[in-house]
């Protein structure tokens, strides 16, 4: 009987998350602790289900947080190879490059799954730093 009431959930969890999205003015946090649950169960789904983050990430089809880490994971050699083929001497490219697949949202939340925040699993670029060498992404200090 468990069995079939686990089958259950998980159809209804990926209906729910298949199913269109109405517009409401009502935020995440304000909703009942029936939807904020359902918001929760659905995202815990996008995240780990192939196909289902690509509903609100469409560039996630793997699943969002295995997308993410391929994200990271590809900007990772990029740098290496970047930083190889400049000598060292492009070190604000290298980090660029890191910043593109590290920043970002590592996981979808139930506020994603709301509508309430859009994700960003590979954000903009970071702007370009200014004449004096300040501005810009800077690396956190060490």
């Amino acid at each position: 009987m468990t069995m079939r009431c686990g089958r259950l959930v998980s159809a209804l969890l990926l209906v729910a998350a298949l199913a269109p999205r109405p517009a409401r003015a009502v935020s995440w946090a304000e909703q009942s602790a029936v939807k904020r649950a359902l918001y929760t169960g659905i995202a815990v789904v996008a995240n780990l289900v192939p196909g289902v983050s690509a509903i609100y990430a469409p560039r996630c089809l793997p699943g969002y947080i295995l997308c993410k880490v391929t994200f990271a994971g590809v900007s990772l050699v990029a740098a290496a190879d970047q930083l190889l083929m400049s000598g060292g001497a492009d070190l604000t490219q290298t980090r660029g490059i890191l910043y593109r697949g590290f920043e970002g949202d590592w996981v979808l939340t139930p506020a994603h799954v709301a509508g309430d925040r859009t994700p960003r699993p590979l954000p903009d670029p970071p702007p370009p730093p200014s004449e004096g060498g300040e501005g810009g992404w800077q690396p956190p200090p060490i």
